[in-house]
C-alpha cells in the first residue's frame, strides 16, 4: 500500500503549498518517485489529474475568501495564481456557475471541494452546494468587544449594508449593557453581560432590533430541539435570503455567534464566533481566514437560542436611539435583583462581598473558580468604562437635549475609570499578574473588597441623576 502513502503525502503537500506555484514535477520531487509514475498513480487514486486538483482547490477557497473578506476580484486572482482578472473570472465561472462579482453581489450558492484524505477509500471531493453570506464581519477582532450578543449586531449591519454608526458600541448601549453590571448565583459562575444573562425576558433583543429597525423572532431551546428539521430548513432559508442567524451556544460557552452559512443543506453551519477553535473541523479554511470561524455539524441540540432576523420595518435616527439609550439608564437604575441575578450597585455589592468569603481561599487550588468569576466581573466593568467615553463623545454630538444629562454621565463615569483603575493597581494587573496567591491573604482580599465597593459606589452615583 505504499503508492496510497505517496498520494496521502502528495496530497498533504499540496495542501501546504496551494498557494504557491508548484507543479506535478515539484511535487513528484518531493516524494522522491519520477514525475510520470506520480501523475499516472495520483489520477488511479483520485480520478483527478494533479492540475484539476490544485484546480479545484484553489478556486473552492477563493470563492470562500471572496465571500467572507470581500476581497476584490484581483487580489484574489493573484493570490491564487492567475496573471489577470479575465482568466481567473473565466476560471471561476467554469467552477461555481457565477462570476466572481455576481457571487459578491447576491451570496450566490459555490461548489465547495473540499481535501481529500486516502485510506483504502476516498473522502472529500465535491459535495453539496455551500452557500454564505458576503461581508459578514468577524467577530472579536476588536479584543475590546467582550459583549458578543451586540458585536453579532454590528457583524449583522455590516453584512445587511447598513450605516457603520450600527457599531458595537451603539448596540452595547441601545441594549443596556453599558449601563449594567450583572452578578450570578451561586457565585464563582463565569459573569456575562446583561443582554446575554437577560436574553430570555428579550428586553435587551428587542430594543436592539427596534432601534436597528428589523423584525426578529426569537426561538428557545426546546422549540429547536423538539422542531430540528424544520429550524435547519428555516436557518437554510434565511441564509439563502441574506439574512444571517444569530446563535447562543452553538460552539463554546451560550453565548452570541453569528451564523453566515451552510453546507450539506444545513446539516454543517458556518459562521463567526469568539469560541471556535477546537470546533472547527475544516483546517486549511481556518488556516485561510481566521481562528473566529467556525463550522459544526449537528450541532442545533446544544443552541440555547436562536434569533432570526425578520422584515425591516420603521426605525428611529441614530440619534434618536442614543438619547433613548441615556434615558434608559433610569430603567436600569430600577431593575430588581434576583435568587440568581443582581443588577447594577448589589451586583458590585455581591462581588466585594464574595470576596470576604475565607472558606474558598484557603488554598491555592482553590483559587480557579473565584478567579475565573472575578476576572469576568473585571471585564465587563473594563468593557463598559472603555467604551462608553466613545459613546457619550458622540452623543453629545447628536443630542443637543441632553446636554446636561451628558456631561454628568462624562463625570461620573470618569470617577468610576479613576475608581477602577485604582482596583487593578492594588491588586497588580487585570488578571492578578504580579501575584494571584495574594487572594490567600484575608486583609489584601479586605481591602480588594473596599476597592470593589468603591467602584459600586462611583457607578451608582453616575446614573442617580439620569
Amino acid at each position: 500500500m505504499e503508492w496510497i502513502n505517496i498520494v496521502q503525502k502528495a496530497l498533504n503537500y499540496m495542501e501546504d503549498h496551494l498557494l504557491d506555484d508548484i507543479h506535478s514535477e515539484q511535487i513528484a520531487e518531493a516524494m522522491y518517485i519520477s514525475n510520470a509514475y506520480f501523475q499516472k498513480t495520483f489520477k488511479i487514486v483520485t480520478g483527478l489529474s494533479v492540475s484539476d486538483y490544485l484546480r479545484n482547490r484553489r478556486l473552492s477557497l477563493a470563492g470562500e475568501e471572496l465571500l467572507l473578506k470581500n476581497s476584490k476580484v484581483m487580489d484574489t486572482a493573484l493570490k491564487y495564481g492567475y496573471e489577470s482578472s479575465e482568466s481567473f473570472t473565466k476560471a471561476f465561472t467554469r467552477f461555481h456557475g457565477i462570476t466572481p462579482s455576481v457571487a459578491q453581489k447576491t451570496a450566490g450558492k459555490l461548489r465547495y471541494f473540499s481535501p481529500l484524505n486516502i485510506e483504502i477509500h476516498i473522502d472529500g471531493g465535491f459535495i453539496m452546494s455551500r452557500r454564505l453570506i458576503p461581508n459578514v464581519e468577524k467577530l472579536y477582532e476588536n479584543k475590546a468587544e467582550n459583549y458578543m450578543f451586540p458585536s453579532c449586531m454590528r457583524s449583522a449591519m455590516s453584512a445587511l449594508n447598513e450605516d457603520e454608526n450600527y457599531d458595537f458600541a451603539f448596540f452595547a448601549a441601545v441594549c443596556g449593557d453599558f449601563f449594567t453590571q450583572t452578578w450570578l448565583e451561586p457565585k464563582w459562575r463565569y459573569n456575562d453581560s446583561y443582554s446575554n444573562v437577560w436574553k430570555d425576558q428579550q428586553l435587551p433583543i428587542q430594543q436592539a432590533f427596534d432601534a436597528c429597525g428589523y423584525e426578529y423572532t426569537y426561538v428557545r431551546h426546546d422549540e429547536i430541539v423538539a422542531k430540528e428539521e424544520a429550524i435547519q430548513k428555516q436557518i437554510v432559508e434565511s441564509i439563502d435570503k441574506g439574512l444571517p442567524v444569530l446563535s447562543f451556544g452553538i460552539v463554546g460557552p451560550p453565548v452570541c455567534s453569528i451564523i453566515c452559512g451552510y453546507s450539506e443543506d444545513g446539516k454543517v453551519l458556518i459562521g463567526w464566533s469568539q469560541f471556535p477553535g477546537e470546533m472547527c473541523d475544516d483546517e486549511i479554511f481556518d488556516h485561510v481566514f481566521s481562528k473566529n470561524y467556525f463550522q459544526v455539524r449537528n450541532q442545533l441540540k446544544n443552541v440555547e437560542a436562536l434569533i432570526f432576523f425578520g422584515k425591516k420595518k420603521k426605525r428611529e435616527t441614530i440619534a434618536e436611539n442614543m438619547e433613548k439609550a441615556i434615558l434608559r439608564i433610569k430603567d436600569y437604575k430600577k431593575m430588581v435583583s434576583t435568587e440568581e441575578v443582581y443588577f447594577g450597585k448589589a451586583a458590585f455589592d455581591a462581588w466585594a462581598d464574595s470576596l470576604l468569603c475565607d472558606e474558598d481561599f484557603q488554598t491555592e487550588q482553590q483559587l480557579e473558580g473565584p478567579l475565573d468569576t472575578y476576572r469576568s466581573c473585571v471585564v465587563q466593568t473594563g468593557t463598559n468604562l472603555y467604551h462608553i467615553e466613545d459613546f457619550l463623545r458622540r452623543a453629545q454630538q447628536l443630542c443637543p437635549n441632553l446636554t446636561n444629562e451628558i456631561q454628568h454621565l462624562q463625570e461620573g463615569f470618569q470617577q468610576e475609570k479613576e475608581a477602577f483603575e485604582k482596583l487593578i493597581a492594588f491588586q497588580g494587573g487585570y488578571f492578578f499578574e504580579r501575584d494571584r496567591k495574594a487572594l490567600l491573604d484575608a486583609e489584601f482580599r479586605k481591602t480588594l473588597s473596599q476597592h470593589v465597593k468603591r467602584v459600586g459606589e462611583c457607578y451608582q452615583k453616575a446614573i442617580e441623576e439620569i
